[in-house]
């Protein structure tokens, strides 16, 4: 890692830089990267899925947000790195970085991230640089391969929606707003305009590229073509054209001068600003339409996301068991806890892999809130402490994401005063009644609510949107403390998780979650519906610490959790979910 870092420093001394941007970020500003793009790991050791490095001629800063806070401080050598919040991130440049001349690689930071750095420095005499070749590239020795699998079609009976409905809506918001292009960076997007589906990414099935969407005619798709099968290309023949991933770069070619292309500053790479701008055609900013569009479920979406939760939760059920009856405890660690979940969720239908890294987190591990398991920090389980799981699914008609905090022993009062205030808070979102024009920040309250009366609280959102059959992290609809200017209405068919949580450093975790759809209730509200299935541990639960109502509602879930996904288990494990959630 010194060495990598040293070469770095050499090529600013070079190049007669100060300073170098490393983003964790790819091309297409991805959630998750493929081992290729995961820059900002191979020279900082860093893991998280959010961060960035300034890279200087001495120690270099590095940031990241309060989930991965102890993480990357185990992670990255401190004799190379200060590690900072990233809510420090514009203070720290704005103190430091003076008279700079800044090298960064435009395919890695939105228009909006970069426009807001610049402007953060704008009293500073910052000279930012363009690289056309990112050094780490270069340096990147026994670099990952990119993926090679093919990309395939979703069928319509899974996206409720043919692609030419979803073209023609998308064509007819690019004429609202007085466009002749849209420029579709978000792979996301793509993956659900075009019923198209992939394995470039892990977790996700998405497919590397960019769309250029005119607001009449045919799509063209930057892909790599040898990922496209013949089946493919004439399923799409009226629709779309086909050309390689490399010929981004030369868009502008086959756009007129003088056009207006639309895109979204928040998810288009600042090079694709360059771009246009030197070869005359305009740029009009708007909200990425398949963003807000995909947000909103229609009913097949829908039902295939409670079928998913329904077998999923059955899955998670069967592991929580295996564990509860496993006649050796100290026989089982992390690591074994995880791929034990994961063969029982092969099992499923429609299963095509985990929807995100399972947190299998045992004792101080689940004190972080983002753990991921390794070798080195692999520890067994005992009855001295609580045992966190987070994880989910892919499947052909729904994405998951659930969590569950368990005592393998004894719980202190503590741990058992803390879950019950993470579960009030739970239930409290859960069963919210909410106007048509309520945000997600909004409502964030509700969840930390106790927490916040012992002087408590948790460093990470309330609650995610969900895809279908898509990313795990899906936006616009999000659950949290910070609002943001973009945030959306929360609408009638929107998924989102409800996952409150408590993390004593060095000790233990707790979290709650399961996916919630937004639902229409009456006189013209709104209500959430819980689609997540699997029992809560009653052990931990203090009953004088719950209202009527709370005790109703634990007792009305468990019924569910019971009715919904009996059937899916052996008459032992069935035995097993009947008696533990037998009303409190």
């Amino acid at each position: 890692m010194n060495n990598r870092i040293k070469k770095i420093q050499e090529y600013l001394k070079n190049n007669k830089f100060d300073a170098f941007f490393v983003p964790r970020e790819d091309q297409y500003l991805n959630e998750y990267l493929p081992s290729a793009f995961e820059r900002l790991k191979w020279l900082t050791n860093f893991s998280g899925s959010s961060g960035i490095a300034i890279i200087l001629k001495k120690k270099s800063p590095i940031f990241t947000d309060g989930r991965y806070t102890i993480q990357i401080n185990q992670e990255v050598n401190k004799n190379l790195f200060s590690v900072f919040h990233i809510n420090e991130f514009n203070s720290w440049i704005k103190k430091n970085l003076f008279n700079y001349t800044i090298a960064f690689d435009p395919w890695l930071f939105s228009i909006h991230k970069f426009n807001s750095i610049k402007k953060n420095l704008s009293y500073n005499k910052i000279k930012f640089i363009q690289l056309t070749k990112n050094p780490i590239d270069t340096l990147w020795q026994n670099r990952p391969p990119l993926p090679k699998t093919k990309a395939y079609l979703h069928r319509i009976n899974y996206t409720g929606e043919s692609v030419i409905k979803k073209i023609l809506k998308t064509q007819k918001i690019i004429k609202r707003k007085k466009s002749d292009y849209l420029l579709l960076t978000s792979i996301d997007s793509i993956a659900w305009l075009l019923n198209l589906r992939g394995n470039d990414i892990d977790y996700t099935p998405l497919n590397l590229a960019y769309a250029l969407i005119p607001n009449k005619g045919k799509i063209i798709l930057y892909i790599n073509k040898k990922k496209i099968s013949q089946k493919i290309i004439k399923h799409f023949y009226s629709s779309v054209v086909f050309k390689n991933d490399s010929e981004i770069i030369d868009i502008y070619k086959i756009i007129p001068k003088k056009s207006i292309v639309g895109i979204d500053i928040k998810k288009t790479p600042y090079v694709f600003k360059t771009i246009f701008s030197k070869n005359s055609i305009k740029i009009r900013y708007f909200d990425d339409p398949c963003y807000k569009l995909k947000s909103v479920k229609n009913k097949i979406e829908l039902e295939g996301a409670r079928k998913a939760n329904i077998r999923d939760g059955a899955s998670l059920t069967k592991f929580l068991y295996w564990i509860a009856k496993h006649k050796k405890l100290k026989s089982i660690d992390e690591m074994l806890a995880e791929r034990k979940l994961l063969q029982i969720r092969k099992r499923n239908e429609y299963f095509v892999s985990p929807s995100f890294s399972t947190i299998s987190a045992f004792g101080a591990n689940a004190s972080v809130p983002h753990y991921r398991v390794s070798r080195k920090t692999n520890v067994k389980f005992s009855k001295d402490s609580l045992y966190l799981v987070d994880s989910g699914g892919q499947y052909f008609d729904g994405t998951t994401d659930i969590t569950r905090t368990i005592t393998l022993g004894k719980p202190t009062n503590e741990q058992k005063d803390r879950f019950t205030r993470v579960l009030k808070g739970h239930i409290a979102l859960s069963t919210f009644i909410f106007s048509k024009k309520t945000k997600g920040s909004d409502l964030d309250y509700l969840a930390r609510q106790f927490l916040k009366k012992i002087n408590c609280d948790y460093d990470h959102g309330t609650g995610h949107g969900i895809g279908s059959f898509l990313s795990v992290h899906e936006g616009p609809q999000r659950i949290s403390k910070l609002p943001r200017k973009h945030d959306c209405f929360l609408k009638n068919g929107m998924i989102l998780s409800n996952e409150p949580g408590y993390y004593k450093k060095n000790e233990y975790g707790i979290r709650i979650e399961n996916l919630i759809i937004v639902n229409k209730f009456k006189n013209n509200k709104l209500k959430f519906e819980t689609i997540s299935w699997a029992p809560l541990d009653k052990e931990m639960i203090l009953l004088q610490m719950l209202t009527k109502a709370e005790i109703n509602w634990i007792n009305s879930y468990h019924k569910k959790v019971y009715n919904k996904i009996n059937k899916h288990l052996n008459l032992k494990e069935k035995n097993w979910l009947k008696n533990i959630t037998k009303p409190i």
